[in-house]
């Protein structure tokens, strides 16, 4: 005879798939503000989710938080492959060149930046649209903010990315690629 735990340690349930769906079914491209998700030893929230528009190809990204700790997980399709990007905040003064001098005089950072111990070769600049995610999953097509982004590439794959926003607002971040398999146990949190 099968002895069905949940139900003996839970109570009465119902073990339909309909019932069973909002936890079977997460996947890392489907998390939502709230959700839970295991990476690296650490359980991180998704804390805000925001759409990139590079002129009609979009990107996905995901703000994980835990503890003080603060990521920035994107996703993007590249010739039908999905890529993963795990990124950090840095200060942009920690990058030796002076990136926001030569952007401020119109003209493209160097071509080689250096951070921490790392040179950072130039790979690509874009600019776009980012648009915030609502917790309906729906984004306000007016709202989207201008930007453009240069990423940069280290010899060892690690990433490094600066981001102008408007005239005088600038952003950068460091990482590396990451396999969607590397994030576990991803839980619900936010509204379903």
């Amino acid at each position: 005879m099968m002895i069905n735990l949940g139900k003996k340690w839970f109570g009465k349930g119902n073990d339909s798939d309909e019932d069973n769906r909002n936890v079977v079914d997460l996947k890392l491209d489907g998390m939502l503000v709230g959700d839970l998700v295991d990476y690296d030893l650490k359980t991180w929230e998704v804390t805000s989710r925001c759409v990139y528009d590079y002129d009609g190809f979009p990107t996905q990204e995901w703000q994980l938080t835990a503890g003080d700790d603060v990521r920035f997980l994107e996703r993007a399709e590249d010739d039908g492959r999905t890529e993963w990007t795990l990124t950090s905040g840095i200060d942009i003064g920690d990058i030796q060149e002076d990136v926001t001098g030569a952007i401020g005089a119109d003209e493209d950072p160097s071509d080689v930046i250096h951070f921490g111990a790392r040179a950072y070769e130039a790979v690509e600049s874009d600019s776009g649209l980012q648009f915030d995610v609502q917790p309906s999953g729906t984004t306000d097509e007016d709202a989207g903010k201008e930007f453009v982004i240069w990423s940069y590439e280290a010899e060892d794959g690690r990433v490094l990315f600066l981001v102008q926003w408007g005239e005088r607002r600038f952003t950068a971040y460091e990482g590396e690629s990451v396999k969607e398999y590397s994030f576990t146990d991803i839980l619900p949190g936010g509204e379903r």
